[in-house]
């Protein structure tokens, strides 16, 4: 993570990320000669499958997370949902629609496609990454920044044939997956909002970021992220921040990659130095830890991921769903303590 107020330095080399590009509607297909493009970190990078859809990126950044877009001939361009670069290779399969497929869900749900709008299929999980089943159409919804309701086309839910099935009005798993879609969703950056029974009488709420491009496909995770940082109610720095800002080798988030000795960020700010001397380095710059309005500490906005251009090399947060990033407003919302 980085404080200072301009655009920041790329990180040091990072980690390999590959896998296999293939087809959404088409299970157990690679696809060759597939673009790939990240969003997230920066500079971007990009890639293209070889034979058997194999395709690798090498030296992305520790630490980060960051989306990819996947173009090919007769495809909607398709944003995947986020990948987590950690203290080793990764690999992650990615998945891009055709033009024909999605097209054939607007047929089956009796709609006509739209130009300038999106489609979009998540799947839904539990947090124990088990298929979220039985909730009804009305618990899935869309919303803008405003959290009013996005308007779409139509929402439907996957059927045993792997497409939509308009009679299906409970979400049901097939093939160990649970998936729901909207057609026509407009361009822009919304919150997938899924809410459904906690099994104590009551009911949670799985929130997670989604952007759409015109005539482009998204595709999304809700649920499946388990626990989280928020279960530490009084989080203190030495025992609970600090080792989160290690790299990710020592079992960190990988800020302190960047951010020691001779990195590209230790100029600003070192997270590897003793915990007093760390915290008092964050302390010493203005805006770093901001206790007046603590969403606004550079330590969060900094990491927190945003559209390009960006002003910080990578994102350390998704959004501020994120369990970390929870855990750290967390501790400056109680006077950042040491």
């Amino acid at each position: 993570m980085d404080v200072d107020a301009g655009v920041d330095a790329a990180p040091e080399t990072g980690q390999k990320l590959s896998g296999k590009t293939m087809d959404y509607f088409t299970p157990n297909t690679p696809m060759d000669l597939v673009a790939l493009a990240t969003d997230g970190i920066a500079p971007p990078m990009t890639a293209t499958s070889a034979t058997g859809g194999l395709y690798e990126l090498l030296g992305v950044p520790t630490g980060s997370k960051l989306y990819l877009t996947a173009t090919r001939a007769n495809y909607r361009p398709t944003r995947n949902p986020p990948v987590t670069i950690e203290g080793m290779a990764v690999v992650a399969d990615l998945y891009l629609a055709t033009i024909a497929d999605i097209n054939r869900q607007y047929a089956t749900a009796g709609k006509t496609v739209t130009a300038g709008k999106a489609f979009f299929a998540a799947d839904l999980k539990r947090n124990n990454g088990t298929p979220l089943e039985g909730i009804a159409l009305t618990d899935v919804v869309l919303l803008d920044s405003l959290n009013a309701p996005v308007t779409v086309a139509g929402t439907y839910f996957f059927g045993t044939a792997g497409d939509v099935d308009p009679a299906l009005i409970t979400a049901t798993a097939f093939g160990g997956r649970s998936r729901v879609a909207m057609l026509d969703v407009p361009p822009g950056s919304y919150t997938l909002k899924v809410t459904y029974p906690n099994g104590v009488g009551g009911t949670q709420t799985s929130l997670t970021p989604v952007t759409f491009a015109a005539d482009g496909a998204t595709l999304a995770i809700s649920g499946g992220m388990g626990g989280g940082g928020t279960a530490i109610t009084n989080p203190k720095f030495t025992t609970d921040i600090y080792p989160k800002l290690q790299k990710a080798a020592a079992g960190g988030l990988g800020c302190a990659n960047c951010h020691t000795l001779g990195g590209p960020a230790g100029g600003v700010l070192k997270f590897d130095d003793t915990p007093t001397v760390t915290l008092a380095s964050m302390t010493a710059i203005t805006g770093v830890l901001d206790l007046t309005t603590p969403a606004l500490s550079l330590f969060l906005t900094k990491p927190l991921y945003e559209p390009a251009p960006y002003n910080h090399p990578n994102a350390t947060f998704v959004d501020v769903n994120d369990p970390d990033y929870k855990l750290f407003l967390l501790w400056i919302q109680q006077g950042a303590l040491p």
